[in-house]
């Protein structure tokens, strides 16, 4: 039997390339976890991960768009750019039936317009990279809608909800107009290359302050791959958090400000790790360095710049989250705890998990544990919402300490295991 015209290349196109293979990965991931999570309870966890499949398949077709616009034989080689378009298309309408027909069958509240919205916000993420070939750089932040889907939905109006189906007809409509004009574009490979070292994500440089002198000596060698990204990274995210708390504090609103810091966090972990196998001709390099003694002593030097890590961002959470309980009476010592600790155990397990991965599909691997710490920090906040106690949360966050500590440990002696004479 004959592949259909449309489909050729489809494999090599999509599976063996690293940066749509890695968001087709987390679409994976997340569709196994929805199935998972329809044998238990939580089924209230489904739509965000029907949300991330949808996210996720739209990044992975923008991330396509973007790399046949920094191709630029691409309109020598016969049908080439509209088997991509006709693919992406074949894509979009798989991963939304799936998520359809899974809201319509478990018959989940809400979750319709829940994966209707991100599908609006992936086809839109879609059209604006076309606009705009550095949007690609805001992927990051489009996956942040996850947690919030539930209560967009319901603050938006029942008229825009019934509007939001018609709206991805158009920006569908206006998006295939764009990609039809494609065009070779002189930064789309330049977003293209940084895309794959930086994890597709961006922050201004803060400069060579002295907070920042500090923070890449602390780090060092673990900001070895990522470069000063790091340092701002964590600087820029109590700041902004900070700003936001005191926002929500003197506006009334509950923008889940720890939330959102958990989750950067985790993902912050994830980059530390996809540079540094993104850079691995950068490895030599750090071997050569004065200041380490031989292979293990480099081993030994990243491990402890990882603990360091690790403890810096458990502090900034500890610190964010105190405040938290000050401003708000209502956020007790329990729930304090437990965003902690379970920051703490997501951060340390994809440290540990990161040190292991010898290549891209590792660390899109390891992003299950940024998948699952959303669904179990989100589900114990919805409890709290509903006026369930939450120690039970607090205690497998207790039991999950001890794993986490071992995944680093284990991760450690896997850390360049054989790449290094």
């Amino acid at each position: 039997m004959r592949t259909p015209k449309a489909l050729r290349g489809m494999v090599r196109f999509w599976l063996f390339d690293l940066g749509s293979v890695s968001f087709l990965g987390t679409a994976l991931l997340a569709l196994i976890m929805m199935l998972a999570l329809t044998t238990g309870s939580k089924q209230a966890a489904i739509p965000i991960a029907l949300g991330m499949i949808q996210l996720s398949i739209s990044a992975a077709i923008a991330w396509q768009f973007n790399r046949l616009a920094a191709t630029e034989w691409a309109s020598l080689v016969p049908n080439y750019s509209d088997n991509i378009a006709l693919q992406s298309l074949l894509l979009g309408a798989t991963a939304t039936s799936i998520s359809l027909a899974a809201c319509l069958f478990l018959e989940l509240e809400g979750g319709l317009e829940q994966v209707m919205l991100a599908t609006l916000a992936g086809v839109g993420f879609i059209y604006y990279c076309r606009r705009h070939i550095n949007g690609f750089y805001l992927s990051f932040f489009l996956f942040l809608l996850l947690p919030f889907l539930a209560e967009i939905t319901d603050f938006l109006p029942d008229l825009v909800i019934a509007l939001v189906p018609f709206l991805i007809v158009i920006l569908a409509s206006l998006t295939w107009r764009e990609i039809r004009g494609l065009r070779w574009h002189s930064d789309a490979r330049t977003v293209y290359l940084n895309g794959l070292e930086m994890g597709w994500f961006w922050l201004p440089s803060l400069g060579s302050s002295k907070l920042m002198s500090y923070l890449d000596k602390l780090l060092h060698p673990v900001n070895f791959f990522l470069g000063p990204m790091l340092s701002t990274i964590l600087i820029a995210m109590p700041v902004l958090a900070l700003l936001v708390t005191i926002g929500n504090y003197f506006s009334g609103m509950e923008f889940p400000v720890l939330f959102v810091v958990s989750q950067f966090s985790a993902v912050t972990c994830t980059m530390v790790h996809w540079s540094r196998i993104q850079r691995w001709r950068s490895v030599e390099t750090l071997y050569i360095l004065p200041g380490f003694d031989g292979k293990q002593g480099l081993i030994e030097a990243f491990a402890n710049a990882q603990y360091r890590l690790l403890a810096l961002i458990t502090l900034i959470m500890a610190i964010l989250a105190a405040l938290v309980c000050w401003l708000n009476p209502e956020f007790t010592f329990v729930l304090w705890s437990h965003i902690v600790l379970s920051t703490f155990c997501a951060c340390c397990m994809l440290l540990g998990f990161g040190c292991a991965a010898k290549g891209a599909m590792h660390i899109t691997l390891s992003m299950l544990v940024v998948v699952f710490h959303s669904a179990w920090l989100s589900s114990s906040l919805v409890a709290l919402r509903d006026g369930e106690q939450i120690i039970s949360w607090l205690l497998v966050d207790i039991g999950l300490v001890a794993f986490s500590v071992l995944t680093l440990w284990w991760g450690k002696k896997k850390l360049w295991n054989g790449d290094l004479c």
